[in-house]
């Protein structure tokens, strides 16, 4: 599925409401039209899932901690799981906690599933979505926002080659959750980029080295001014939701 505009401002609303209550939840992907509300959760991880004429969606919630926390705590130990390629241990066990579930749902409805996720939910999507092709219910779109890196490069080649032409992974420009965990731990990211340069001006497939030069421009101009520069602030799930509606 190409990039759809519509469909991001979708699923970045989703990715928000993934981060309420469940009966808020439901309320509000009511009010975006959506019906048939399913409630995911077990002890670490919350999702919902919910369906329209076409779709139906899986939106999973980020850390509730702040950011730099989780970051700082999460050994990101590598173990063998989706696609057959190294992926991110913890960010695997979150998915299995509420997989059976999940997997009933997308095949009850029987419709096209688009997954989505902000932070530790971004995450959670994408190996979501790469069980989900394994099960036979290929995601017709991955929409993720400010998602850390989930997989070695045997896993980056395998979800590619299977998902990489409908994955879009979002970037505020220097979110700190995007660059974790490090190239040094072998760790890479999967999808096409959809960046945010420190202005908000979106650029569709933007470039490692686009990437890489607006973040010096950034922090040259930010020298000394450590909350500007730390990338905590770009993470925030409201700043995602006010980029992507003035897209």
């Amino acid at each position: 599925m190409p990039f759809d505009t519509e469909l991001a401002r979708l699923t970045v609303n989703l990715s928000r409401i993934a981060y309420r209550s469940r009966e808020r939840a439901e309320q509000d992907s009511a009010a975006l039209g959506l019906g048939d509300f399913h409630w995911l959760t077990d002890e670490s991880t919350q999702a919902f899932t919910a369906t329209d004429a076409d779709h139906v969606y899986a939106s999973f919630r980020g850390t509730e901690a702040k950011p730099i926390d989780w970051i700082k705590n999460s050994k990101f130990d590598p173990m063998v799981g989706e696609l057959g390629g190294k992926v991110h241990s913890g960010f695997h066990s979150g998915v299995g906690e509420v997989w059976d579930d999940l997997l009933a749902v997308i095949a009850a409805t029987g419709k096209p599933v688009v997954v989505t996720g902000h932070s530790l939910g971004g995450a959670l999507a994408t190996l979501a979505a790469a069980r989900l092709h394994e099960a036979g219910h290929p995601a017709a779109a991955v929409y993720t926002y400010g998602q850390p890196r989930v997989g070695h490069s045997d896993f980056r080649d395998l979800y590619e080659s299977r998902l990489g032409h409908v994955t879009y992974r979002f970037i505020n420009h220097i979110d700190i959750v995007t660059r974790v965990p490090l190239l040094l731990q072998k760790y890479r990211h999967i999808g096409q980029r959809i960046y945010f340069d420190a202005g908000g001006t979106v650029h569709i497939g933007a470039s490692p080295w686009k990437i890489a030069m607006e973040d010096i421009k950034y922090r040259l101009a930010h020298f000394g001014r450590i909350k500007e520069a730390a990338g905590l602030s770009p993470h925030e799930m409201d700043t995602y939701v006010d980029l992507v509606q003035g897209i």
